[in-house]
């Protein structure tokens, strides 16, 4: 109740800002196919580009997860009142609880994922391997997804989280499903959807016409040492 309580300011405040979006989607025939094949779309987008992949499906019952935190509890708040089934957990605390509820959830079902496989604290842009373990449970291939705007705000947070600001045009794409193939390990694997969603990312920001987006927070240079100090 208090996630709830919590998360609805933030609901009515995002269906306010929603509203002034335009967000096109591309590649649907791939989460087609997937559905057509009797399996879970299992939506896998870097934490940095969620958020229009967030905004362009409410009321679906997409299965996604937020951490158990205080900011989780907030995000989840809203993520229920935007029509999303949220599990509580992330890799750090719960995961392994929230996979199980994740594969109960979706296994024998067509239903959406939506998955931000390298948040909620990175390293930015490499897949940890639940979004593998996931997918193996459930039989289903991994959908590389990619998402830009017009007119994009990068935070300084780990990520430099893309925030769109209002009235932009946002693009939204789907990439074919991906298995890992016999014999294969897990990092060769995991590299191999690293790929593709940066590809599907590379595409969003081509249709949005964004150049050299940042891809993650830059390092602090060393503090210099003073004269004469070891």
């Amino acid at each position: 109740m208090r996630a709830l309580l919590l998360g609805l300011p933030l609901f009515l405040l995002i269906a306010l800002w929603r509203a002034t979006l335009r967000i096109r989607l591309v590649g649907r025939e791939h989460r087609d196919a997937i559905e057509r094949a009797g399996r879970p779309v299992l939506h896998a987008i870097w934490h940095q580009r969620m958020v229009a992949g967030i905004f362009r499906f409410p009321y679906e019952g997409v299965v996604t997860m937020a951490s158990k935190s205080r900011d989780g509890d907030v995000i989840a708040g809203f993520l229920f009142w935007w029509g999303y089934r949220v599990v509580r957990g992330s890799s750090s605390r719960g995961g392994s609880e929230a996979l199980a509820e994740m594969v109960a959830a979706l296994k024998g079902t067509t239903r959406g994922a939506a998955l931000t496989p390298d948040g909620p604290r990175g390293p930015a842009r490499r897949c940890k391997t639940g979004i593998l373990r996931l997918a193996e449970a459930v039989d289903a291939p991994i959908m590389p997804v990619g998402a830009s705007s017009t007119r994009p705000r990068f935070l300084r947070s780990w990520d430099r989280y893309l925030v769109p600001m209002p009235f932009s045009r946002c693009a939204v794409v789907f990439g074919e499903g991906l298995r890992r193939a016999e014999g294969e390990s897990d990092e060769a694997f995991l590299a191999r959807v690293d790929a593709a969603i940066d590809a599907m990312t590379d595409e969003a920001d081509r249709l949005c016409g964004v150049v050299g987006a940042p891809r993650e927070r830059e390092p602090k240079a060393p503090a210099e040492t003073k004269e004469g100090t070891a």
